[in-house]
């Protein structure tokens, strides 16, 4: 009796360091990535962003196909690549068995904190910081960082993101006096108003005791920001607009009988002030 034949064994799978170009990529995208997860974006452009700048990091991650020569791991990667129109270097996985895909990308993510810790980068920086810098940076809106953007403005705003931190401390029970874009604007203000006056209206936001008129402003504005309900972009942008003109009459010592939304940047950054 002849013995039946053995399967063959399926290719081994091995890995090449490779320098990929942006036309390399575009034919590995147009031609091997058939059936792949839904694309972000606003990644792809995170990446593109870190390769222009030269902070693109070599690492065990890269770009994987499978037996069949089908992309299963790193088109983001590759979209970057194609997006930045600069080559880079990066792990190529050949002949990675499909099933792998079952537990590729599935372990617990870093968040942008976690990776700045891990790094080095900025030790000691916490969740409540970045959303400070994000929403300083972004004057109230929303702005995505990759991990060398934020370190890099952390490293030129880290004192003024300290300051606005230790100042406008959570207040439990009392929602809303300290937020991202809350913090932002103490956080700008750190440039240019005077710090003790500054302090005094954390203080007052804080403890609800005002010692006079001129300190009305931050009461009015503890009482809009403790009943402001929703975390949309929309009542964001209108929390920072108010706290803006609150600490602007406070710092000026006027009473402010309405709390309107100011117009335009009132505490500008130092490199938004230079020509």
């Amino acid at each position: 009796m002849v013995a039946p034949a053995m399967p063959p064994k399926p290719p081994a799978p091995r890995v090449h360091l490779m320098t990929v170009t942006p036309e390399m990529a575009a034919h590995w995208l147009e031609n091997a990535n058939d059936d792949n997860r839904f694309l972000s974006e606003p990644f792809v452009a995170r990446l593109a962003r870190d390769i222009r700048a030269g902070q693109w990091r070599l690492t065990h991650e890269g770009i994987a196909f499978d037996v069949h020569g089908r992309l299963i791991d790193g088109q983001h990667r590759l979209w970057a690549v194609v997006q930045a129109e600069i080559p880079v270097r990066m792990h190529v996985w050949l002949n990675v068995a499909p099933e792998s895909l079952m537990v590729i990308n599935i372990g617990r993510p870093r968040n942008l904190a976690d990776n700045l810790r891990l790094s080095g980068a900025c030790r000691g920086v916490s969740k409540n910081d970045l959303a400070t810098l994000r929403a300083m940076l972004a004057r109230g809106g929303s702005l995505s960082l990759t991990p060398s953007e934020a370190a890099a403005h952390l490293e030129r705003h880290r004192d003024a993101v300290v300051y606005a931190g230790r100042h406008l401390l959570q207040v439990s029970g009392v929602r809303g006096l300290s937020t991202g874009e809350t913090r932002a604007v103490v956080a700008r203000a750190y440039y240019s108003a005077d710090r003790q006056r500054l302090e005094q209206f954390c203080q007052v936001l804080r403890t609800s005791v005002a010692t006079g008129d001129h300190d009305k402003a931050a009461i009015r504005l503890r009482s809009y920001l403790s009943t402001t309900v929703g975390s949309s972009q929309g009542i964001r942008q209108e929390r920072y607009r108010k706290m803006q003109r609150a600490l602007r009459a406070f710092l000026r010592g006027h009473a402010l009988t309405r709390l309107s939304v100011g117009d335009g940047e009132l505490f500008p950054l130092p490199e938004e002030s230079n020509p």
